[in-house]
């Protein structure tokens, strides 16, 4: 799979006079073709900024961009533009009807009226908002609001769909509804997409590659407890070849599976409580991080958990400790 964006040494500002003197600063990343790509990481910390580097509307201070083989300079910064299709976290819908606004762009473009019916109908269905096609865009609800958006950039065709914070304020269902919409994107039309989020379990279920950002600095973010497996459908059961791990009910197929280390709970008896998976094992490391404790915990696979420093104490863990490990199968990710 060949490289779309190649970054390299990448410096970036706003200069002394805005965003408090922040920056990004050597950024040397490689993003493929037809790629999901999350990017995380707390406000403040740059994702922003990047995507704006790499929607092409801010221009990098330092290094070189390579797109699509070729070097961004100032005189293909346009027609790179025109390739990247841009969500911003809270995108502006024109008045008049979801229809419209999707249409709207195709019309600045002056495509006929047949091509743009066609287009927009055919947009439309891919996002499965055939029904909102009359509604003014003023009485959408934010998922919808954010499915009409995506159908803005969607109708111009891009190479690359750039969505900033695109599951921010959304409820419970929208959320769902935008996950299995960047599944499509992916699985259906080979897009590009790249977006932020500060759900790492999120990052982890929609993508196939994930980059942290922290104070202006892009690292590559590895899964998290990523176990590879055989499904058994009637038990709800994933075997990793080592342990049999409880998943949630209804899942039809799944080939890895990964544990969000923060809903994991160690204890030094097996604890009586609904908790469906339970694993006995020893702690082989312990490392700070981000405030809290890393275990590196051996349960005949290697697991991390996220304990704090109260709970260490309490429970006087220490390296060779032998713990007891414990979560629901509700904090199993499915990929």
């Amino acid at each position: 799979m060949s490289s779309l964006y190649q970054l390299k040494n990448i410096g970036f500002n706003y200069g002394e006079n805005s965003h408090a003197g922040f920056k990004l600063s050597d950024i040397n990343i490689e993003l493929k073709k037809s790629h999901v790509i999350a990017i995380v990481g707390p406000n403040g910390s740059g994702k922003t900024s990047l995507l704006n580097i790499l929607a092409f509307l801010n221009l990098p201070k330092e290094g070189s961009l390579l797109y699509d083989e070729k070097k961004l300079q100032q005189q293909n910064v346009e027609k790179f533009r025109k390739t990247v299709g841009y969500i911003q976290q809270n995108p502006y819908l024109l008045r008049g009807t979801a229809f419209k606004n999707i249409e709207f762009g195709l019309k600045l473009k002056h495509v006929d009226k047949e091509t743009r019916l066609r287009k927009v109908n055919e947009v439309m269905q891919a996002l499965g908002i055939t029904e909102l096609a009359n509604r003014s865009a003023r009485s959408l609800s934010g998922g919808e609001a954010q499915k009409v958006a995506i159908g803005q950039v969607l109708a111009l065709d891009p190479d690359v769909l750039i969505l900033d914070e695109p599951f921010t304020h959304l409820d419970k269902r929208s959320i769902h509804d935008l996950e299995q919409l960047v599944l499509t994107l992916k699985n259906e039309l080979k897009k590009t997409i790249i977006f932020t989020t500060h759900n790492q379990i999120q990052a982890q279920s929609l993508a196939h590659e994930i980059y942290s950002v922290v104070g202006g600095k892009v690292f590559k973010a590895h899964l998290v407890n990523l176990f590879s497996g055989v499904l058994d459908v009637q038990n709800n059961i994933f075997n990793t070849g080592k342990l049999m791990i409880s998943i949630p009910e209804a899942t039809e197929q799944a080939e890895q599976i990964a544990i969000d280390p923060n809903q994991i709970v160690v204890s030094k008896e097996k604890l009586d409580s609904s908790m469906q998976n339970s694993f006995f094992g020893k702690i082989t490391g312990m490392n700070e991080e981000d405030g809290n404790v890393k275990l590196n915990i051996n349960i005949d696979e290697q697991i991390q958990v996220m304990v704090s420093h109260k709970a260490l104490e309490k429970l006087q863990l220490s390296i060779g400790s032998d713990v007891w490990i414990s979560f629901k199968s509700s904090s199993v990710v499915i990929f």
